[in-house]
C-alpha cells in the first residue's frame, strides 16, 4: 500500500520554496505591504482555477467578519489569506505537508495577517479540533488523495457548528476510463482515490450534509468560454504556479485537461450544509 503522506510530501518537495517566493518579489521591488491576493495568487492558490476560482466559490457562500473558517489542505495558505483579507474573518488552515505550513506561516506573518490566520500541520482525516468549532470549512482540490471519503466527511461534519457549510471543489472519476498520469495531485493511481460525482454526493449526504449548490465545472467553464466576462485589471506579479508546484506542473495540468476533455475526469464545485 502506498504511503500517501510520503508520496504527497515527495510531490510537494520544492527546495527553498519560501525563499524563492520572497526573492522573486524582492527582485521585482514588490514590498510585503503590496503582497495582495492578486500578487501572491499565481504561487499560493495552488488548486485548479487559482484565485479566480476561489472567488467564484466564495460567491456561493456568505462569509462575515465574526466567522471562523477551516481550510483543509490549505497548501501555502493562499485561500486562507484571501478569506481573511476579503471578509475580515478568522481562518485556520491545516495541511499534511510540513514545508507548506512553514511557508504559509512565513507569508502570513510578512503581510501582517497572523492575528487572524493560523496554520497547523496535520491529517485531514483526523482533524485535531473540538466538536462544533468552525462556522465554515473548505477543501479545494484536496479529497482526491483521501481514500476514506466517508470518514473524512464525518470528521468535517463533527468540527462544524450546526447549520455551517462545507465548500468543496473536487476532481472525480469520469465515465470514459482512467485519467492520464501524472496528475497535479498524484504521479500514479496508487494514491489517487477518485469517485464519480454521484457517489461523492451520496457519501456527503450519508455523513449528514445537504447539498445547496452543485456546479458542474466543465459546463460552467464551457459557458464562460463562449461568453467570457470582462477580463480583470492586469496586475503585475513575477510569481508562477511552477515556483510552488515544480517545473513538471504544466505536464500534469495538461494530463488533467486532456482527461477532462475525454470524459475521464469530472470537476465539481459545491456547497453543502451541515444538518
Amino acid at each position: 500500500m502506498t504511503d500517501v503522506k510520503g508520496a504527497v510530501d515527495a510531490d510537494n518537495a520544492v527546495d527553498d520554496l519560501g525563499a524563492n517566493i520572497v526573492a522573486a518579489l524582492s527582485k521585482s521591488n514588490i514590498p510585503p505591504d503590496e503582497w495582495t491576493p492578486e500578487v501572491l495568487g499565481p504561487a499560493d492558490q495552488i488548486h485548479g482555477g487559482g484565485l479566480m476560482q476561489t472567488q467564484l466559490h466564495a460567491d456561493l457562500t456568505t462569509i462575515t467578519p465574526d466567522m471562523h473558517l477551516l481550510d483543509i489542505g490549505c497548501g501555502i495558505g493562499g485561500p486562507a489569506r484571501y478569506f481573511a483579507h476579503a471578509f475580515g474573518c478568522r481562518v485556520t488552515g491545516i495541511d499534511l505537508t510540513e514545508i507548506y505550513i512553514d511557508v504559509a506561516r512565513m507569508l502570513t506573518e510578512k503581510i501582517n495577517l497572523a492575528s487572524r490566520v493560523c496554520f497547523d500541520c496535520g491529517d485531514a482525516t483526523d482533524l485535531p479540533y473540538d466538536d462544533a468549532s468552525f462556522d465554515m470549512a473548505w477543501a479545494l482540490n484536496v479529497t482526491m488523495n483521501i481514500e476514506d471519503r466517508v470518514g473524512f466527511y464525518r470528521g468535517v461534519h463533527r468540527v462544524l457548528k450546526p447549520g455551517a457549510v462545507f465548500a468543496i471543489s473536487e476532481l472525480g472519476q469520469g465515465p470514459n476510463g482512467d485519467p492520464y498520469y501524472p496528475l497535479p495531485w498524484a504521479r500514479d493511481p496508487s494514491y489517487s482515490f477518485l469517485v464519480p460525482p454521484d457517489e461523492m454526493r451520496k457519501m456527503l449526504e450519508a455523513a449528514g450534509f445537504r447539498v445547496v449548490h452543485w456546479v458542474d465545472e466543465a459546463a460552467r467553464r464551457l459557458a464562460a468560454a463562449e461568453n467570457p466576462p470582462p477580463p480583470p485589471p492586469a496586475i503585475y506579479t513575477p510569481l508562477t504556479i511552477e515556483i510552488t508546484r515544480g517545473d513538471d506542473y504544466p505536464a500534469k495540468r495538461a494530463n488533467s485537461g486532456k482527461s477532462a476533455k475525454e470524459g475521464r475526469l469530472t470537476n465539481v464545485m459545491l456547497v453543502a450544509e451541515k444538518l
